[in-house]
């Protein structure tokens, strides 16, 4: 009996983290005496671990000083979740899909930008420890788009690439499901453009989870993605 596993991106997929990541990108930009970013400049390297992300947006930049600006937006999360009012909301349906997936017996792996503190931190306030089978993280190994996080998925689990399906908000996500040969579902309500993650090879894209849900519920593992391998 084929196995059928979900890998989930958090910021943007399952986390409305929008207006938190750009505040602490801006926080950490002036407490780094650098120019902040625009919103446009910080959405499209979510989902990339944080050092090669803020490398990536400000190639100008030294090593040293990408270190303290990424030294400085971790303490700005830091301070968000110390604060009892600071709040993120999960998008609409998403604890309800999660938990539809598991009692219908799929498999739910996570595979994000994210620290393991973070993850840890996600995981705890949400009460996930039951949702999730195994979490990997920028902490784990290579960032996205590399296939990495996602192989270690189907490698901890032994899932074939076929029984696999990763969701995601953005086109690294997309990218890194290609490159491993996993079909890869865009989510369009997070950072990136429908446009993006056509572009960067989305098999499918769903506007809300009520779609994605349908979509999954049709998932036949014996059909096999295109092979196509993005570059990362």
């Amino acid at each position: 009996m084929s196995l059928r596993l979900a890998v989930f991106d958090v910021d943007g997929t399952l986390i409305d983290s929008r207006s938190s990541i750009f505040r602490a990108a801006v926080e950490a930009a002036h407490a780094s005496n650098i120019d902040p970013p625009t919103y446009d400049q910080v959405r499209a390297i979510v989902g990339v671990s944080l050092f090669d992300a803020l490398a990536m947006m400000r190639p100008d930049l030294d090593n040293e000083t990408i270190a303290a600006y990424t030294h400085e937006f971790q303490q700005a999360f830091l301070r968000f979740h110390a604060d009892p009012d600071f709040s993120e909301d999960l998008y609409l349906d998403a604890e309800e899909t999660l938990r539809a997936l598991k009692a219908e017996g799929w498999l739910i792996g996570m595979a994000t930008g994210n620290s393991r503190r973070g993850v840890t931190r996600t995981v705890a306030k949400h009460g996930w420890d039951d949702l999730f089978d195994v979490t990997f993280c920028a902490d784990d190994g290579p960032s996205k788009p590399h296939p990495h996080m996602l192989q270690r998925n189907l490698d901890a689990l032994g899932v074939a690439t076929h029984e696999a399906v990763m969701i995601g908000d953005a086109s690294h996500d997309m990218k890194m499901a290609r490159s491993a040969c996993v079909r890869a579902v865009g989510v369009s309500w997070g950072f990136h453009t429908v446009e993006e993650l056509q572009l960067a090879g989305a098999h499918d894209i769903v506007h809300d989870f009520t779609e994605l849900k349908a979509l999954l519920n049709d998932f036949n593992p014996e059909v096999l993605p295109e092979a196509k391998r993005a570059s990362y």
